[in-house]
């Protein structure tokens, strides 16, 4: 499989460097902060790719899932089925204000205009909706390394900002209680999560977490 990822088809998908299990302990993490705030309720991933967190979340959720990729879409039919549909979130696609958590996981950064889809995000939660993701942390010594590694290996990066533009996003969108922290990766499928200033020293990963 090819190192250098440029479209979203098997290659990205199969890479050595993407694998990851539904039980995983990045996974489990992730839900872990959702169900911290929101037990129950329609959940909505954008990005979904083949599905590994979906298959987590939906032992506590009602889940829906949004894929870009016709290889991604395909080889979740069996078990999500109809709850994905493929489509580009950057098009025409409107988001009700249905959704009681929105995840983009290491997906905002792929988007030519990010501020855009964060705004339909906003809209497609209910009062009191969650949206919860990640983004390369492109500040502090390492965050700006792994940024740019990201970059290197994965041509399909558009907008690997700063902390500071991404909270603005989040903040003219109109949301509230705006959660930032690092993500520290330990392993393929390990992570840390630090939530102490040293995050902006330490993180591969900005994590943002914020209400409607």
């Amino acid at each position: 499989m090819a190192l250098i990822r440029k479209e979203y088809g098997r290659d990205y998908f199969e890479n050595i460097l993407h694998r990851e299990s539904p039980d995983s302990s990045r996974n489990q993490s992730r839900l872990r902060e959702i169900l911290s705030r929101k037990q129950s309720g329609k959940l909505l991933e954008i990005g979904c790719g083949k599905g590994e967190f979906l298959r987590l979340a939906k032992r506590h959720f009602d889940v829906e899932g949004i894929e870009i990729s016709k290889y991604a879409k395909s080889s979740i039919d069996d078990y999500l089925g109809e709850r994905v549909k493929q489509i580009d979130i950057e098009g025409e696609c409107p988001l009700l204000c249905q959704y009681d958590v929105i995840v983009a996981f290491n997906v905002l950064e792929h988007l030519t205009q990010p501020g855009k889809v964060i705004e339909k995000i906003f809209h497609g939660l209910q009062n009191g909706g969650l949206v919860i993701g990640s983004v390369p942390h492109n500040a502090g010594a390492i965050g700006r390394v792994y940024t740019a590694l990201t970059n290197l290996f994965d041509k399909t990066h558009s907008s690997t900002y700063p902390p500071n533009r991404w909270q603005a996003l989040f903040v003219n969108a109109g949301f509230r209680n705006i959660q930032i922290f690092g993500e520290i990766i330990l392993g393929r499928s390990i992570i840390q999560y630090v939530k102490n200033r040293l995050w902006r020293y330490l993180s591969f990963n900005m994590m943002f977490l914020c209400e409607k």
